[in-house]
């Protein structure tokens, strides 16, 4: 019988020589988090993935586009000659965003199920790295997604708003940051609940109020009283709001910094949850 001396026994190293223990024991949080969201964006970089997260803002866009262009008055903001399609784009931005957001959940539930998890814990990195890096990998997803929305924009319905591609920009950014933000609400509910199919109820019962008892589609004055409170009191209206005023070359500061302000709330309250029970796991 062959004796194993486990301190003669060479470990495992990665190409810098060191051990994969010592390399990720003394590597920073940024660096850990880089490593662990280019692993989590490599499924999406298949291009049957890419074909359909492509597909998915074409839809959106043909269907809110061409079914509800009767309501081309109630999009945009009050006071504004923004068309149609000028209005309609940032609200499919933020409901891309929101989404993809909604997502990160699924997948950290995906990672558990595969004890890819389990894996991680046996390693000497951070816990807080594996959120944090589901998190910026479905922006990085959702990010690919805002930016076919405002080419199939531009190239199916003409969308060319007042404040230009600055403004385009900007209100990409602003959705993208309020998707990772919320993202963080679903990250959070998975590491509490560890349940996919309870998770994913809980992202319909969610999302679906969220993004259309808001101003997206319909001006909140021809709502009724206590959806129009709703509607009124609803982040996402904020940020449609905040978006608008960006691609009509308009931009308010007080909606910006509300927009970006209750998207920091949220991840200052989420992240420590989400953090805490993911610990215990």
């Amino acid at each position: 019988m062959t004796v194993i001396d486990a301190e003669t026994t060479p470990r495992p190293t990665t190409r810098t020589g060191l051990s994969v223990s010592e390399e990720w024991g003394g590597s920073s949080l940024l660096t850990q988090t880089l490593a662990l969201t280019n692993r989590s964006i490599r499924p999406y970089l298949q291009p049957g993935v890419l074909i359909v997260t492509f597909i998915e803002p074409l839809v959106m866009l043909l269907m809110f586009g061409g079914v509800l262009r009767a309501l081309g008055d109630t999009v945009a903001p009050q006071g504004s000659d923004l068309s149609y399609i000028s209005g309609l784009a940032p609200a499919i931005m933020i409901i891309t965003s929101v989404a993809a957001g909604a997502q990160a959940g699924n997948g950290l539930i995906n990672d558990l199920r595969n004890d890819v998890i389990t894996r991680f814990h046996t390693m000497p990195i951070s816990r807080f790295s594996v959120l944090l890096a589901r998190s910026l990998a479905d922006a990085a997803r959702s990010l690919y997604q805002l930016i076919a929305v405002a080419v199939l924009a531009a190239l199916i319905f003409g969308f060319n708003p007042p404040g230009g591609i600055l403004g385009v920009v900007g209100s990409i950014l602003l959705s993208l940051f309020v998707g990772w933000s919320m993202s963080w609400i679903f990250i959070a509910l998975a590491a509490v609940l560890r349940n996919g199919d309870v998770l994913r109820m809980i992202t319909t019962l969610c999302t679906f109020p969220l993004l259309f008892a808001s101003n997206a589609f319909v001006d909140p004055k021809s709502m009724p009283v206590w959806l129009r409170v709703v509607a009124e009191a609803n982040p996402i209206s904020y940020a449609n709001d905040a978006m608008r005023s960006m691609v009509a070359g308009q931009a308010s500061l007080t909606e910006l910094l509300t927009t970006v302000g209750v998207s920091c709330v949220l991840v200052a309250v989420c992240a420590p949850i989400a953090n805490r029970s993911f610990k215990v796991l």
